[in-house]
């Protein structure tokens, strides 16, 4: 089961990077018309979505590389595995906890804090799982 959150994982956060690449290269001006008024121009605003498009791709290529460690049944890739489920566990609750507060502070925009709220919840949950599991494993020695 955590070999198969880790590759739901690295597909969901590879194709959101490519989508943001895909909406720097060929949307932003639509995105811009779709914010509220913002303080930067349309090139910074391409700029911001293109490094937060490369970095969604970065997290998923190290998920990538913790399944090729797990399918190897090297050491390091289990250890990888429960840092990386770790640390996202953690991030995504803080940001289910920061989209809460905003759904909150801005109620015009509720609904799609609260949906961001939904998500990150879910995602947390599973990386928690997967790092129960994996913990679990350890463990029992059944892990390397």
């Amino acid at each position: 089961m955590a070999r198969g959150i880790l590759f739901l994982g690295a597909i969901v956060w590879l194709l959101a990077g490519s989508v943001s690449i895909g909406v720097a290269a060929f949307a932003t001006p639509q995105l811009e018309a779709a914010l509220p008024p913002l303080v930067i121009d349309t090139d910074a605003l391409r700029g911001a979505i293109v490094a937060l498009g490369g970095g969604l791709l970065a997290v998923g290529l190290v998920h990538v590389v913790v399944l090729i460690g797990l399918g190897a049944r090297r050491r390091w890739g289990s250890t990888s595995a429960i840092l990386l489920a770790s640390l996202l566990t953690a991030t995504l609750i803080a940001l289910a906890a920061a989209a809460a507060t905003s759904a909150a502070a801005t109620p015009e925009y509720a609904p799609a804090f609260l949906a961001g709220v939904a998500g990150a919840s879910v995602a947390a949950i599973g990386y928690a799982v997967v790092v129960a599991r994996l913990v679990g494993a350890r463990r029992s020695g059944s892990a390397h």
